[in-house]
């Protein structure tokens, strides 16, 4: 009788590579058994979207104190619109980043752009309220990004306002790159990594503002000194003069976009802090921009119905002069304009009953304010 030893070492030498895959299945992670564990597989890639707004006088993100709903569109490495997506902001989803949106997309290159607006609804229903909107274009599945558009409404030139602000909007300051990456394949026995979280920021420019205006008088003549100012008085009114009905998803005003009129949204009779009587006026605008050729600058514009003379001011170039309050900022014209989208303008009138002699204007930011002009007519 052979001895054990022999028996065995005849096993090995005749089942050898049987055994030794025996012994290799049973030691991998493939091979399912209740103590071993389960093989790591590629990790999951998440993608979230941030969205800022800190482009504005005070260098603070205040996109979760005034957006109320956002949209976000994804291009391809060809440039084509590949996703739309819509969200409303829910105060739930702010963070130390801004408000972040899930976003599913392959492996890929893309660029990235956004608009916002103040309801909180979303776009659709934004439209259903008053006043002027902004109404998108172009978006279809597979448009390019210089198509896709925003167009005030307006009849022929005139904005509709219908008595009320334009709704607070906001476009892409700067076009964002972004590689949605996939997470490598861990090792052979590796322990099962955790997902690969993406982030991007995406910055907001607010692309409306308000003007508030104060028209006051000084009569020269004593038997109307005391009669108060009326809406009926005055015409105002902002013309612009290069397009501006149509901006594109970075807020610049398109080449054949109609020039627009705004007029006042609201016009009451008022009193100066020194007990003056003034007219009030609030208007609201799409972005205001400086340009090289001033002749091409927005104008505000004042006629007296009274005597029928009419006064022009550069509107760009007079509210630029606020920049100034900020110091050491060292903004320039444009960056201080689409920084800041709430302005105090001031005009005294020294009238006599048939017409004006002098004009003084001035420009009011925080505590700070400036004299323009003391003109003599």
């Amino acid at each position: 009788m052979k001895r054990i030893s022999e028996i065995l070492a005849l096993g090995t030498r005749s089942f050898a590579p049987a055994a030794v895959a025996a012994v290799a299945l049973l030691s991998s992670c493939s091979m399912f058994h209740d103590d071993l564990p389960e093989c790591a597989v590629r990790p999951t890639t998440r993608a979230t979207v941030n969205f800022i707004y800190d482009y504005n006088t005070s260098d603070a993100d205040r996109f979760a104190e005034s957006v109320g709903s956002v949209t976000l569109y994804v291009f391809d490495a060809q440039g084509q619109l590949v996703l739309r997506q819509e969200h409303t902001v829910d105060a739930h989803a702010i963070n130390a980043s801004g408000y972040s949106m899930p976003v599913d997309l392959p492996v890929g290159h893309y660029t990235l752009y956004a608009s916002a607006r103040e309801n909180t609804a979303g776009y659709e229903a934004s439209l259903l309220t008053e006043g002027a909107k902004f109404r998108r274009s172009g978006d279809e599945q597979g448009a390019l990004q210089e198509n896709i558009l925003y167009t005030l409404d307006h009849t022929a030139g005139l904005v509709d306002h219908c008595g009320a602000p334009l709704e607070h909007f906001w476009l892409t300051r700067e076009a964002v790159p972004f590689d949605m990456t996939e997470a490598p394949m861990p090792e052979e026995g590796a322990p099962q990594p955790d997902d690969v979280l993406l982030s991007v920021n995406v910055p907001l420019q607010r692309v409306t503002n308000n003007i508030s205006l104060t028209v006051s008088r000084t009569l020269t003549t004593r038997a109307a000194a005391d009669a108060p100012l009326s809406p009926a008085d005055y015409d105002i009114k902002v013309v612009t003069i290069n397009g501006a009905s149509t901006m594109d998803l970075l807020g610049r005003p398109t080449t054949d976009a109609s020039t627009l009129t705004y007029t006042p949204h609201m016009t009451a009779p008022g009193t100066t802090a020194n007990g003056r009587s003034c007219l009030t006026a609030s208007i609201s605008t799409s972005r205001i921009m400086h340009e090289e050729d001033a002749s091409r600058h927005t104008q505000l514009v004042i006629t007296s119905r009274k005597s029928g003379e009419t006064f022009t001011w550069d509107l760009p170039a007079l509210l630029a002069n606020g920049r100034h309050a900020y110091g050491s900022k060292g903004w320039g014209e444009q960056e201080y304009l689409d920084r800041e989208t709430d302005y105090e303008i001031a005009v005294d009138f020294n009238e006599t009953d048939d017409s004006w002699r002098y004009i003084e204007v001035s420009i009011s930011v925080l505590s700070w304010a400036k004299r323009i002009q003391n003109v003599a007519l």
